[in-house]
């Protein structure tokens, strides 16, 4: 990918301010006039939504990051603090879900999102396609519900028959309802450089502030649409305002270009169709129909669908949106809920949920009227839990298989969410 650094070093004094006080760079940030992401906050922030990043990381106490990041995962060490050491995580988390308004730095596309590190490169910025798969399947099992993967040519992906597992990964992520975004590549062939693309997976290319194909940008075969990326033109190795401005290592803000920078724009908007109860590939048709035809009429190899618009896709959207987010405090409703049902060993129905607030999720299964199962938990706002409904005495002299409803009350939820199962 190209990069641009600033020379010199840039001490940055981060003071207090008030809600809604203006983002002193914003004025830099052509890429969010382009893709009109401030035609879209008032109908969606993102709020309740959570985007993985499967990255190098994030500096979670970056003063324009800071209270944006939910548990995340760091599969080089194997433990819950993806640090990035490298610094393109985090330059690609401020693209989605900087703080907005907050008198700090740069603005977002969602900013009412929750960012989900997961760390999947050293800080060589390298990696293996076995733990990038790894990575996937974590993000996915931990109720995310935006995937995004900056992870291109510039990434060197060591592991030889990686390639199967990571194609899996992906595939199973696209089957639980997750919208997969990633990176075309900077390779600059007429091939998307992705597993699965054009199989469910949104593969996006780039362009620069003139809505012209950037340079390097891959495109062609699988390309779904396109996102700012920027030109990769430097004056003396001095970015010229021409590349994607964003949160960095060491509390700055740096330019950089590539497919990695348009990625998250496409993720991010993806982030505000889910905060209106879009999901899946639902999400992903939508951002296809509404983006912003260039080059010649319809979908083309050099820009696909189009650019991505987030006033565009947004709009008509006034239903209920996901509760609270970290940056935003959403609106009225309810959050979707998450039913994956299994019968542990005969003893009980297991169901896969995640909750936007702390406090009790209560479960019932009901086979034609009556209680056959029930349980109940205490989870944390944001987490992926598993509830456990026991069998009762009628439950358990059914012949299996049967069909059931199961209903799910989450915490702050007024009414109950159902499902129709099979219960083998």
């Amino acid at each position: 990918m190209p990069r641009s650094f600033v020379a010199a070093l840039v001490l940055l004094l981060v003071c207090a301010a008030p809600a809604g006080a203006a983002d002193p760079r914003r004025g830099e940030q052509w890429n969010l006039d382009l893709v009109e992401a401030g035609g879209a906050r008032p109908v969606s922030n993102g709020a309740g939504a959570i985007v993985a990043v499967i990255d190098s990381g994030v500096q979670a106490d970056h003063p324009d990051l800071a209270g944006r990041i939910g548990p995340g995962y760091d599969v080089v060490q194997r433990d819950s603090s993806p640090q990035d050491g490298d610094g393109h995580g985090t330059h690609v988390m401020g693209i989605i879900g900087a703080a907005t308004g907050n008198g700090v730095g740069v603005e977002s596309v969602a900013p009412g999102a929750t960012l989900m590190p997961v760390r999947v490169l050293g800080d060589d910025g390298g990696g293996s396609i076995d733990e990038v798969a790894r990575g996937v399947d974590w993000a996915r099992e931990h109720g995310a519900d935006v995937i995004n993967l900056s992870l291109g040519s510039e990434v060197p992906l060591v592991g030889a028959g990686g390639g199967d597992s990571f194609d899996a990964a992906i595939r199973r992520a696209i089957a639980a309802g997750v919208v997969v975004v990633a990176a075309a590549g900077n390779n600059g062939l007429p091939v998307c450089e992705q597993p699965a693309a054009g199989d469910g997976l949104l593969c996006v290319g780039a362009v620069d502030k003139r809505r012209s194909r950037s340079f390097f940008s891959s495109f062609g075969s699988g390309l779904g649409l396109v996102a700012p990326g920027g030109s990769g033109a430097t004056a003396t190795g001095v970015s010229v305002g021409e590349d994607v401005l964003s949160t960095y290592t060491g509390s700055r803000y740096e330019e950089l270009a590539g497919t990695s920078q348009a990625a998250p724009h496409v993720a991010g908007v993806a982030a505000l169709l889910v905060s209106r109860g879009m999901r899946g590939q639902a999400a992903v048709r939508r951002l296809l129909a509404t983006a912003v035809d260039l080059g010649p009429p319809g979908v083309d190899a050099q820009y696909g669908a189009g650019l991505v618009n987030a006033r565009a896709a947004v709009a008509g959207l006034g239903g209920a949106v996901l509760p609270g987010g970290p940056g935003g405090s959403g609106g009225p409703g309810v959050a979707p809920v998450r039913v994956f049902v299994r019968v542990k060993r005969g003893r009980g129905i297991r169901v896969r949920v995640r909750a936007l607030h702390s406090g009790r999720v209560r479960v019932r299964v009901v086979r034609r009227g009556r209680l056959v199962a029930r349980g109940s938990r205490l989870v944390r706002a944001g987490r992926a839990s598993t509830v456990v409904a026991r069998l009762n005495r009628r439950g358990r002299r059914l012949a299996r298989p049967f069909r059931a409803r199961v209903r799910v009350r989450l915490p702050g939820d007024a009414r109950w969410r159902v499902r129709r199962v099979s219960v083998r």
